[in-house]
Formats: C-alpha cells, structure tokens, sequence
C-alpha cells in the first residue's frame, strides 16, 4: 500500500527511527538542519540490549521529540517465524527493520508526518542494508516514495519529498559501506556526542543469548516478560518442561530474583549459606526435578565437592513459604549436556 500524499504546510514533519547509534542521530541532524519537522521513535526490547536511556540522552542534544515504544507479543511471533530468515545467530534482521518500520508508519500517520526515515547506510550491513533489501523493505513497509535514508539517499532513488522540493536532495549525503570514518567526522564537526558506540548492538546477534532465546521460544512462555530473565545467568534445560536459570554473582542473583515470573522457584542453599540463585521454571516440579536443580545450586557453589547439601525453595510470589530438598550429586558430563547458550 502506498501511503496517500499529506496536505503540504509551511513545514515539512517527518518521523524518524533511531537507535541510539551515530548514523540515526546524523540523519536527525542532516533534517532538522534543512527544516524539518522531526520526532523520532525508538523500540525497547525487554532484555535491555537497547538502552532507552542513551536514546533519551541523544534526543535532547539533538532538540527533538521522543516517542518510545515497548515491543510485545506480536514481536516474539515475528521473531519463531520470521519470513526473511535468521542471520548468523538468532537474529531475524529483515523481520526486525520491517516490524519496526510498520510500527513506525503508522504512528507516522497518527502525527500527520510526510514521510519515515532512517539512519540506514547502504552496504553497511549485509543481511539487511543491500540496496535489493532496502527496497524490499520499503515496499513491504507500505512506505513507497515515503522512507528516506539521508545517509545515502545520493545513491538512492529520490522520495517523493525529494523530488516535491520539500526536502534539499543537494544536502543529503551518498555515504555506503561499512567503514565509519566519514560519520565520526561529521559527529565530530557538528559537536555530536551522545549516542552508542559501534559493536554493540541486538542481543539476538550474539550466539549464546541467541541460542537461550531460541530454546526458550520452542518450549512455549507464559508472557512477554519472561524474556528478561535470559539476559542473565546460566541457563540450563532440565527436560521439555523444565528451566534452572543460575545467577554468577549477586548482581545476576538480584535481577533473577525480581525477573522472575511470580509462579516460578527460588532455590537457594539453606542455612542462609553463600552460593547462586536459582530460578526454576515449570509447573509443579517433580521431587527428580526439584534434586536436580538444587544439584545446580551446589554445584557452582563453594561446597561443590561436599557431601549433597539441603536447599530451599518457594515460590517468588509467595517466598515466605519455604521447603528444603537435598540436592543431588551431579557429573560434569551431565551438566553440560542441560547448559544452553
């Protein structure tokens, strides 16, 4: 669907999304120099690879609206069925862009803006900045004549803001490639500092993340949230209906512990001993289940070597209410073959 022409005024509005990055903030820029009207959208993951903070930071160096939008449900859909595939990890790169693109149309729409743009640069990525990509993208976005990539809009067929005269297609740059050089001198000329350094990026890029989300998806979740918990910790799948998550320190002890959905168990060692936090996820853990994960809990304690030790147990909405299981003596062998990601 092409988007239908917006009534023309004095000024020109548009929508961009950013990440945080360099290239979303000189594309903001490159605009709000020419005269347009822009407010950006960003998308926040639950298990935090994208840093609202920083975002919010950017915006208000650059003086213009935020508008921040949470993904849901209909995110993990896109993310087990992706229609354009996966990258080297778990990471449906095309999927993600359109998702996001379509999310942004339409609230683009809602505010009366012109047209959608991007921090984009062609060739820059080469699962989903090839120029047959970018036109796909696009086309699927509904977005036809109406995305604009100011980066590398001098190698790109002009948008219809473009050849309308409403946007200088003579002050738009023609940068490709993955080499930066030209973005940091430009931050550095126009005195832009708050935005993500490059190599950073989405969770689901890297292998280990990307391999617990996957497990996680193919044996079904109770809410979006749960998500959270996989940031941290080690992850461990027990069976088809059980999940132990294992703090390594008490920092990742303090976030399992209130990341948790409110049905799961909180294992720890009795006695107020010192050792890891466990999160076990599943309905109704069997007493094998229960001696396994607390197996876990004592393993990657200081009492690894001891004879098996009691742990505690309770539900996290209810951690008042204790019992004790002792755990069982578990082989390496046998812990590497639960150990995902």
């Amino acid at each position: 669907m092409v988007i239908s022409d917006q009534p023309r005024g004095d000024v020109v509005k548009a929508v961009g999304l950013v990440s945080g990055g360099l290239d979303s903030a000189l594309a903001v820029k490159i605009l709000t120099d020419i005269g347009v009207d822009v407010t950006v959208v960003t998308f926040v993951m639950p298990w935090g690879d994208r840093e609202p903070l920083q975002v919010q930071a950017l915006a208000r160096q650059l003086g213009v609206p935020l508008k921040v939008f949470a993904l849901g449900e209909d995110y993990l859909e896109m993310l087990q069925h992706p229609c354009y595939g996966y990258g080297a990890a778990f990471n449906p790169c095309m999927d993600c862009h359109l998702f996001m693109m379509k999310k942004a149309a339409q609230y683009m729409r809602e505010v009366g803006a012109e047209f959608l743009f991007t921090g984009e640069v062609l060739g820059q990525r080469s699962m989903s900045q090839r120029r047959a990509c970018l036109n796909v993208l696009e086309k699927a976005a509904g977005l036809e004549g109406r995305l604009l990539r100011p980066l590398s809009a001098g190698l790109l067929a002009p948008t219809i803001p473009e050849q309308d005269g409403r946007v200088d297609r003579g002050r738009l740059l023609g940068l490709s490639g993955k080499g930066r050089q030209a973005q940091f001198a430009l931050a550095k000329q126009w005195g832009i500092t708050a935005f993500s350094p490059p190599g950073g990026g989405c969770l689901l890029t890297e292998g280990p993340f990307g391999r617990k989300m996957k497990d996680f998806l193919r044996f079904g979740f109770r809410d979006y949230r749960e998500t959270v918990l996989l940031r941290w910790g080690r992850y461990f799948r027990l069976s088809s209906d059980f999940v132990a998550v294992l703090g390594r320190d008490e920092h990742e002890n303090e976030q399992l512990l209130t990341s948790g959905h409110p049905d799961d168990l909180m294992m720890t060692l009795s006695g107020d001993k010192p050792g890891p936090l466990l999160i076990l996820k599943g309905a109704s853990p069997p007493q094998v289940i229960l001696s396994m994960a607390a197996g876990l809990v004592q393993h990657y304690s200081k009492y690894k070597g001891e004879a098996p030790q009691p742990v505690d147990y309770a539900c996290l909405r209810r951690l008042s209410d204790r019992s004790s299981v002792m755990a069982t003596r578990l082989e390496e062998q046998q812990i590497w073959q639960w150990r995902v990601g």
